[in-house]
């Protein structure tokens, strides 16, 4: 079984994890709206690996709006996201204080008990 240290290890791996995995939907989603033309880029290159003709593909400007779109939506959420990890720990350091401190009112009870007996 994993002791308290490596418990709390695991968590705040994870939560590293989440921020990176959110800063990185940012990074996305701005190249996206900024350059969807990247995206097209991209979707012809893997759809030649498969189809004839992939080249003479075009997008349209509609297409265009729509990665735009999809981009905002992205850093959007990657934003929220990395918001919601940095509330998350803010948080949980009042928690672990607040047991601390349990615990250190404990441990004086019963050293009172243990002197007065």
């Amino acid at each position: 079984m994993a002791d308290n240290d490596e418990t709390s290890r695991c968590i705040a791996d994870d939560a590293s994890k989440r921020k990176l995995g959110a800063l990185l939907a940012v990074g996305q989603g701005l190249v996206t709206a900024v350059a969807p033309g990247l995206s097209v880029l991209l979707t012809r290159k893997l759809l030649g690996k498969h189809f004839e003709n992939a080249d003479a593909l075009e997008a349209k400007p509609a297409y265009l709006r729509q990665l735009r779109a999809l981009g905002i939506g992205v850093a959007a959420a990657g934003i929220a996201g990395y918001a919601m990890e940095v509330a998350s720990e803010s948080a949980a350091v009042p928690d672990a204080a607040e047991a601390l401190a349990s615990d250190v009112t404990d441990a004086d009870t019963d050293v009172d008990a243990d002197a007065t007996a």
